[in-house]
Parts: C-alpha cells; sequence; structure tokens
C-alpha cells in the first residue's frame, strides 16, 4: 500500500517500524536525532553540487526505536534513476583510475 508523505514523494507502508510509533520515555530520541540531522544536511548539501533538486530527492532525519539516528532518502522514481546514473558514473570513473 502506498501513502503520500505530503511533499509528493511517496513511501510504503510497510517501510515504517511498528515499534516506532510508540516513543519510550527511557530513550534519547533527541540526540540521535541531532547526529542524523548533522548527515542529512551534508548528504543534501552533496546531493545539491551534484545539481540534484532536492525537491524531489532529499535525505531526512530520523530515529529507529532505539533512539539512534537514520537518514532517509527520499525520491521520485526521476530523481531515484538519476542518482543512480549519477553513482554508477562515479564507480566507473574510479575503476577505470586504478586500473
Amino acid at each position: 500500500m502506498m501513502r503520500d508523505d505530503g511533499d509528493g514523494l511517496m513511501g510504503e507502508l510497510n517501510d515504517v517500524d511498528p515499534d516506532a510509533w510508540v516513543w519510550s520515555a527511557d530513550v534519547d530520541y533527541v540526540s540521535g536525532w541531532r547526529m542524523a540531522r548533522e548527515s542529512a544536511d551534508r548528504l543534501n548539501s552533496a546531493l545539491r553540487a551534484a545539481g540534484l533538486d532536492l525537491s524531489t530527492v532529499q535525505a531526512v532525519a530520523n530515529t529507529d526505536a532505539g533512539g539512534r539516528g537514520v537518514v532517509r532518502l527520499k525520491a521520485t522514481l526521476r530523481a531515484a534513476d538519476q542518482l543512480a546514473d549519477l553513482l554508477t558514473e562515479v564507480m566507473a570513473h574510479r575503476q577505470r583510475g586504478t586500473r
């Protein structure tokens, strides 16, 4: 089943961990989220520098049920394909350079 996140980017309901719906008072979610936010910001800067539009592909900070930072990549199909092509080009370039 698909759901609309409200920003035009879709996600699978099966991707949501049911344990993440309930917060525990014993878990420091804010600390994990802050670390994830720093990583997401770095990744978003790299995506922007690579010429990708953050309205179609974006790193989003989150935490898991244990409070550990998690970065999720949200993308339209076209943006995901563009990112895959870009990464494939980078890897091909690296392989050519090492031979």
